[in-house]
């Protein structure tokens, strides 16, 4: 059987997306020495479940199902980073806020280990990855882009989440291409707030 590159993701709106690409030109121009990661791409990973025999996708399949209970909810985009915090960033980032997304990142988790898969050891920070440190390079304008990323307000409004996928990712010299493989959506009934 063949392998497969899987991850559990949830996908902003495409307006969204290109908003938030837009609201990040400032930091771009700012930061060179980096792969900014194109508005298609962006998405917020709730497990990565790496290489898996093909053979394990219908339990990968099943452990999603169970979220199909869950009401839909409100997030939005907040903050921003790089990781590591201290050092030559790798990682732009930019947070999100949506507290029962914690709910249903735990939902998925206990449903993989009731299949079998072995628990997430990394606490989970819901983050969208805008961006890499090209491999070898230190970005130029480090410092200023740094000070840009502190001072930096990403698109801040609210959408809804209303599905969760599940996301195999193919690696190529340009970067990931991702195809969802599954979605489920969220059906319960949502909290008269959301």
């Amino acid at each position: 059987m063949t392998a497969r590159r899987i991850f559990y993701a949830v996908w902003p709106p495409e307006e969204v997306r290109e908003r938030l690409w837009n609201s990040l030109a400032p930091l771009r121009d700012a930061t060179t020495g980096v792969r900014w990661i194109p508005p298609g791409r962006y998405h917020v990973t709730l497990r990565f479940m790496g290489e898996v025999d093909a053979a394990l996708l219908p339990r990968l399949l099943g452990a999603v199902e169970a979220l199909a209970r869950e009401p839909p909810f409100r997030a939005r985009l907040a903050g921003s980073g790089t990781y590591p915090r201290r050092g030559v960033p790798r990682v732009y980032w930019v947070g999100l806020k949506a507290d029962p997304l914690l709910r249903v990142r735990n939902l998925l988790d206990r449903e993989l280990a009731r299949q079998g898969f072995a628990a997430e050891r990394r606490a989970f920070t819901p983050h969208l990855t805008i961006g890499r440190t090209k491999r070898g390079c230190t970005p130029a304008g480090t410092g200023r882009g740094r000070r840009r990323e502190r001072e930096l307000s990403p698109v801040s409004e609210w959408f809804r989440v209303e599905a969760v996928h599940v996301v195999q990712s193919r690696l190529f010299p340009d970067g990931p291409r991702y195809a969802n493989v599954h979605g489920v959506a969220l059906k319960g009934d949502a909290d008269p707030e959301d």
